[in-house]
């Protein structure tokens, strides 16, 4: 005989109000502001910019079982438009982020091909380049992206081998391998975040915060530099961009966040 069903169990979870204004300083710093930030400058309103499509010389299939798909929306480093790149992966994505955050980087360009590569058998086998970095020296790196977990059998690394023959020199000068553990996935997710907020420019909010930033004296947290300069919502959006574009010094290490600690560079 089965047994009855708890029906308390199933029912919609009602959250509770918390007073926080007793509780000591560090718990509801730990808690975020508990209140609204001050803000002077109000809503921003801005014209839709047009978005560049998919530049990749491969057609992804948007559908897969075995992978992941990402059509990421990030700045065009030519044009400063947003663009959509195609991606395979996450770890290319967070790779993506990384190289566009990269100051010494000209021009990115993914899916690239195909590399036509003789395999060990005899074969033909084609490739698709996952990135085709430019330097603003000039230098051209490709990047092929694979998991870890992709390379135990070997079989890649062997194929990686005769790529490098076919892709060196005639569409890049290197040949490079990229895994997960190549980068910090924190580092990326902040590269990512700062991409998207770079979309959407805010000269009042920047221009704010550079007189505050101005008579900074010593380090003090994001949100304290927000009420200060008075700024609410669009100051995060400014000083994340602030902390990418060498504006403003960051101190803390890990996901930037309200708490993370920053400096007059």
């Amino acid at each position: 005989m089965n047994m009855p069903i708890e029906r308390s169990l199933n029912a919609p979870v009602t959250p509770i109000g918390r007073d926080l204004s007793g509780m000591p300083e560090a718990f509801r710093r730990a808690y975020g502001p508990t209140e609204a930030f001050p803000d002077d400058l109000g809503e921003i309103f801005r014209e839709d910019s047009p978005v560049l499509g998919y530049r990749g010389q491969r057609t992804i299939n948007p559908r897969s079982r075995n992978a992941c798909r990402i059509f990421a929306v990030f700045p065009d480093l030519e044009t400063r438009l947003p663009r959509i790149y195609g991606l395979d992966s996450q770890t290319e994505h967070h790779h993506l982020a990384l190289t566009l955050t990269n100051p010494s980087v000209l021009q990115v360009r993914e899916q690239v091909g195909p590399v036509r590569f003789r395999r060990v058998d005899g074969s033909i086998g084609i490739h698709y380049l996952d990135l085709v970095i430019t330097h603003k020296t000039g230098r051209k790196v490709a990047v092929a992206v694979k998991p870890t977990s992709r390379l135990a059998s070997g079989r890649f690394l062997t194929d990686l081998t005769r790529i490098r023959c076919a892709a060196v020199p005639e569409v890049a000068d290197e040949l490079r391998l990229v895994t997960e553990q190549c980068f910090s996935r924190t580092a990326a997710v902040n590269a990512a975040t700062y991409l998207r907020f770079a979309l959407c420019p805010d000269a009042d909010a920047d221009a704010r915060l550079e007189e505050t930033v101005a008579k900074l004296d010593g380090e003090l947290t994001i949100a304290d530099l927000i009420i200060l300069s008075r700024t609410g919502s669009r100051g995060f959006r400014a000083i994340y961009r602030a902390i990418f574009e060498q504006r403003l010094g960051l101190v803390s290490s890990g996901s930037i966040n309200l708490h993370s600690i920053v400096r007059r560079p």
